[in-house]
């Protein structure tokens, strides 16, 4: 008889892909609602591709999660790391809503990649 032991994902790496979720609806939403209209107009163009493509690798690295590669961690702390740095970015220019949340949500998923019991995760 075949037995299979079962991993269960720690609750920080469900937590972070949660967030993760989040962040790509809001940019998602962000993207359909604001940035498409202006990209094409010719407007805000490389906002509305970068957008995307951190919509699409976010996206990515949340269904890479189960593999439990330790270089999904490192991809999803950089994406992230740059997620910040652009909500920075946008609160250093005008201070909105959105800029805050989007950098609330990186530095969360950061904090919960970062934690022993996600680390345990993705050396297995």
């Amino acid at each position: 008889m075949n037995v299979r032991q079962v991993h269960l994902m720690p609750g920080t790496v469900r937590a972070a892909r949660v967030l993760m979720c989040v962040q790509v609806l809001m940019e998602v939403m962000l993207s359909a609602l604001v940035l498409l209209p202006l990209a094409l107009n010719g407007l805000l163009v490389l906002n509305f591709v970068l957008g995307v493509a951190m919509a699409v690798l976010a996206g990515a690295i949340v269904f890479l999660m189960r593999t439990r590669r330790k270089w999904v961690q490192w991809v999803g702390l950089a994406i992230q790391g740059l997620l910040a740095a652009n909500a920075l970015v946008g609160l250093m220019s005008t201070v909105s809503v959105g800029a805050a949340a989007g950098l609330a949500l990186a530095v969360g998923v950061i904090a919960l990649l970062l934690t022993p019991s996600s680390n345990g995760w993705f050396t297995a």
